[in-house]
């Protein structure tokens, strides 16, 4: 795999504004922002030379960019590389990664332990969708909520702490 440049360095940040604003301070501006909701991340574009850094700010809890700064604190997320030949390169990979693989797995082999794709595919898929009727808490959550008066749920068992708090 023939390797032509770093096309941009990708930063995860909890207040874009601010650091696109101490970049600019040094002469690196901005020249591209958007929103994905998907992702659910705002990003902004900051071209140095033949390369960018890339601002990666979390517009959600639930997110991957979110979840790598609560575990891990703003900072790298990844750094994106330009092939010479993207399809020689893939065959490549798929030579070293194993020809049987989906689109799908083959990806998740090439950025992964082998041990974590397999494990993950031991627990099948994921869950779609959510029954109140197979969470006996939160349907016991949900008829204590809708009680008057009540401005404080707790629950509390060995390796669990719930406690919800408001008002109506």
């Amino acid at each position: 795999m023939k390797y032509k440049r770093i096309e941009h360095v990708a930063i995860a940040v909890k207040n874009l504004d601010a650091v696109r604003d101490t970049l600019a301070g040094i002469g690196i501006a901005c020249d591209h922002e958007e929103t994905l909701p998907g992702p659910g991340v705002r990003l902004a574009m900051l071209p140095i030379g033949e390369s960018a850094l890339e601002l990666l700010e979390p517009q959600n809890d639930t997110g991957r960019t979110a979840e790598w700064i609560r575990e891990r604190g703003e900072g790298l997320f990844h750094i994106c590389l330009e092939v010479e030949d993207i399809e020689a390169s893939l065959d490549e990979l798929r030579a070293r990664i194993g020809r049987g693989y989906s689109d799908e797995e083959f990806l998740l082999r090439a950025v992964m332990p082998a041990d974590q794709v397999d494990a993950m595919k031991a627990a099948g898929p994921a869950r779609r969708g959510y029954d109140p009727a197979t969470r006996p808490v939160m349907a016991l959550m949900q008829e204590l909520t809708a009680r008057k008066g009540l401005t404080s749920i707790r629950i509390e068992k060995p390796g669990l702490k719930l406690e919800l708090n408001g008002g109506r």
